[in-house]
């Protein structure tokens, strides 16, 4: 792909910021932020379209920033914003497109509904605001429907949008209580699969803190998760969950990347199932098919702490121990509390021979459930990596009786790398062969570790690593691809002289609220192959195509002695301009100067 198609790629993107709740009840905060996150899903439907994930959009919650400055963070062209405010069973919803370069808004609208019309004014927004990308930045293939509507009461939904709220915050507490509105959710719509993936993604977070015994909470959200597969095959919030599964629980690295890769394929912009497909791949030593996934993921998901965490991570194993330290720096700079990192963190260190820095870092941990553990975590690490002996380390004493806590398995994995570092690979081995019957999910790290390089040598590591990589296999991740013409080179030829004949006999332009679906509607043509043809055939936009045609009207008016009682901007908008802002700027691109210095030009 040539420098300026890809440049064309880049400005078909957009991030859509929280909608602000303008409700008079606080506890709606879940209903807009929800309304937002549908939005979001529905965009990245759309192939070809950038879409910001949730994490880095709702990063700029409740912050006053400009949108040129938004728009840099976040590697976009245009922004939606808007605002929600429910009163009893009826709705508005204001929204508004943005182009971040210059702060100009392209699109704007109202919605006043009943709440039993939710799911087609989510539709609705999403579909106009794909038209408008499509119209501004060029071709995109957008489907007839973005939001299929579940089967679920406005009520419920309500609940539904409430309990993954609560679940999404990660606070034991408030995550028990989203599981228990979410199983009042599927009692009263036991067809709604998207309840069934949050209630198990909510015993993860629960198993993953160590408040439920692991092995129960991952089986009892396990049997969510199989439900919500069986109600809704292209579900891509279901593969996602099921590759994590996959990979953490069944140590089936073949299965893992399939349902990833299924997720992808319906939802081209998945930004979390990028980053799973990441490290399943990065786990098997597929580190440029990787690598690939973990830019896909950082670059929808720029502000993400475990998409920068997975970026340390990879540059960890290949050795690149600046970028390792910038990438690492930059998670516990987005988020201080991002708690698995810190122990991995530590390891870098010690492959760069900083373990002095260790225990700096270890200060640096907030305090919070787990902080205990990791901070001991990270002492055992830097005593075995100078030269503390054993017989002087309490923390590795107090390492030992953490066996029996509910951190045991974060603790064991850990007690491998002591053990190797103090030099007894025996004991590590012996650390490894505990953590096997259990199938404790960060035993899949071993193999790629370089850390660990040593223990490659033991047939015993060996054997571990055939039990753990028993479902394994190279595997191809997924490509770019680009589509195929959409009309071939004929039926192109022949619709670009429909089209060029329409507008120049029947002046469409000149109407104010032309778009391309109401264009393609009047010389029968589908939107999609339209856009096509003006993008590829053409080499242009939509909105620069049509406003050629407008500057063409404006001149034409201008040079007329007939129209000097008319303003410029009047004639502009008898030309079918809308905006002063756009007539002005557009116009400066073309003829490289302002309108009135070019009538004036003219008339010497």
């Amino acid at each position: 792909m040539d420098q300026l198609a890809q440049a064309s790629m880049e400005t078909r993107s957009i991030a859509v910021l929280p909608f602000v709740n303008m409700s008079n009840d606080r506890e709606n905060e879940y209903f807009s932020d929800g309304i937002t996150e549908e939005i979001i899903n529905a965009l990245t439907r759309i192939p070809g379209l950038k879409v910001i994930a949730r994490t880095s959009s709702f990063a700029f919650k409740g912050k006053n920033e400009d949108v040129r400055s938004i728009g840099e963070q976040l590697g976009v062209a245009s922004i939606l914003e808007g605002s929600v405010r429910k009163s009893q069973k009826r709705i508005r919803i204001t929204a508004q497109l943005i182009e971040t370069r210059g702060g100009t808004h392209l699109w704007s609208k109202n919605y006043d509904r009943e709440l039993e019309d939710i799911f087609a004014v989510q539709d609705e927004i999403s579909l106009l605001i794909a038209d408008q990308i499509r119209e501004n930045f060029g071709h995109l293939v957008i489907s007839e429907a973005l939001v299929i509507p579940p089967k679920i009461s406005s009520e419920n939904y309500q609940r539904f949008l409430k309990g993954r709220y609560c679940v999404q915050l990660f606070n034991p507490e408030q995550v028990k209580e989203g599981i228990s509105i979410l199983e009042r959710v599927i009692e009263e719509s036991p067809g709604f699969a998207l309840a069934y993936v949050s209630i198990h993604y909510g015993y993860n977070i629960l198993a993953a803190a160590g408040l439920m015994p692991m092995q129960e909470a991952l089986s009892t959200g396990k049997a969510y998760l199989d439900r919500a597969i069986a109600l809704d095959h292209q579900l891509p919030e279901a593969f996602h969950s099921l590759g994590w599964h996959s990979l953490n629980q069944d140590w089936d690295f073949k299965s893992s990347e399939a349902y990833l890769l299924k997720a992808i394929k319906l939802r081209p912009g998945y930004a979390e199932a990028h980053q799973k497909l990441f490290i399943s791949l990065a786990l098997e030593g597929h580190l440029s098919q990787a690598f690939y996934h973990i830019q896909q993921a950082l670059e929808l998901d720029p502000l993400s702490p475990l998409s920068n965490y997975f970026m340390s991570y990879y540059y960890y194993l290949v050795r690149d121990f600046e970028n390792t330290s910038y990438y690492f720096e930059r998670t516990f700079e987005l988020d201080p509390r991002f708690l698995v990192g810190y122990s991995i963190y530590a390891l870098a260190l010690i492959s760069q021979g900083r373990t002095e820095e260790i225990l700096q870092v270890t200060n640096l941990i907030p305090e919070m459930e787990g902080a205990r553990v990791e901070r001991l975590i990270m002492r055992a690490l830097a005593e075995a990596a100078t030269t503390v002996t054993e017989n002087d380390s309490l923390t590795l004493k107090l390492m030992h009786a953490e066996l029996t806590g509910p951190s045991r398995e974060r603790v064991r994995f850990f007690l491998i790398y002591v053990e190797l570092l103090r030099g007894n690979p025996e004991r590590a081995l012996t650390h490894i062969q505990n953590g096997i019957p259990n199938r404790e999910p960060l035993l899949t790290l071993l193999k790629v570790d370089p850390v660990l390089k040593p223990l490659h040598t033991f047939p015993a590591f060996q054997a571990a690593l055939d039990i753990i990589y028993a479902h394994s296999r190279s595997s191809k991740a997924l490509k770019k691809s680009y589509s195929s013409p959409l009309l071939t080179k004929e039926e192109a030829s022949e619709e670009l002289g429909n089209l060029q004949a329409f507008m120049q006999a029947e002046r469409p332009y000149l109407e104010a609220d032309l778009s391309l679906r109401s264009l393609a509607a009047n010389i029968e043509l589908h939107p999609n192959k339209l856009s096509w043809l003006i993008n590829d055939r053409i080499g242009k936009n939509f909105n620069e195509y049509v406003n050629t045609f407008r500057l063409d009207a404006f001149k034409e008016k201008a040079l007329n002695p007939a129209n000097r009682h008319l303003t410029l901007l009047a004639l502009a908008f008898e030309s079918g301009f809308n905006s002063k802002t756009v007539f002005n700027e557009f116009f400066k691109k073309k003829e490289g100067m302002p309108p009135r210095a070019w009538l004036k030009a003219q008339t010497v």
